[in-house]
């Protein structure tokens, strides 16, 4: 009697766990490729912070606050000891706050428990000493006027009594880059993270 033995080559019940495994497997590494993008496209963002050969990162505000719209992104990574929060970060520089103002030697404060101060690099020497309300300050914004500012030291020890601060944000009327200020902060502290943006135009504080 003739037995028939089963073609391998077109056992389609030997090849069905193979197909099975074979779409799950698909399946994984899609998922994976979606994550690999992802996460390019956070830490492509400069991870805002110090990196980690020290040098200091300062990241141009407005394409970080449009990428962040792209992406749905709330927060970014950085290197330092919290995410930045986009949504936060954004209301701070967008909104009207609380702010206090020193320009020439003169404290101007509009509002309770400012979380913005305005000054400029000229300042920067003075503001320790001259700016009794820190506990409530989160953002620091320092106008750049003049070519000799910008290639000035930009000495951050000026802002270590301000316990709540985690934004430094540069507006330059001076054609430069985020490089630029990066060689020229001083006493870098990884609790802060900065911007900068260059603005020629007439600004109204």
């Amino acid at each position: 009697m003739k037995t028939n033995s089963p073609n391998v080559l077109f056992n389609h019940q030997t090849n069905l766990p193979f197909e099975k495994t074979s779409q799950v497997m698909k399946q994984k590494l899609l998922l994976l490729l979606m994550l690999v993008s992802f996460c390019s496209g956070v830490f492509a963002q400069q991870g805002l912070r110090a990196s980690q050969d020290g040098t200091v990162v300062v990241t141009e505000l407005n394409s970080l606050l449009a990428s962040a719209r792209t992406s749905g992104t709330a927060r970014i990574a950085s290197s330092g000891t919290s995410a930045v929060n986009i949504q936060r970060l954004n209301d701070l520089v967008t909104q009207v706050q609380s702010s206090t103002y020193f320009y020439q030697g003169v404290v101007k404060t509009y509002g309770d428990a400012p979380t913005n101060l305005y000054t400029d690099a000229s300042s920067l020497g003075q503001v320790n000493n001259s700016i009794t309300e820190k506990q409530n300050i989160e953002i620091v914004t320092i106008l750049i006027n003049t070519t000799s500012e910008l290639n000035s030291v930009i000495d951050l020890a000026a802002f270590s009594n301000f316990p709540n601060l985690k934004y430094i944000y540069f507006i330059s009327n001076i054609n430069t880059t985020s490089n630029v200020i990066s060689s020229h902060i001083g006493n870098y502290d990884s609790r802060f993270s900065i911007f900068y943006k260059v603005d020629k135009g007439d600004r109204n504080q």
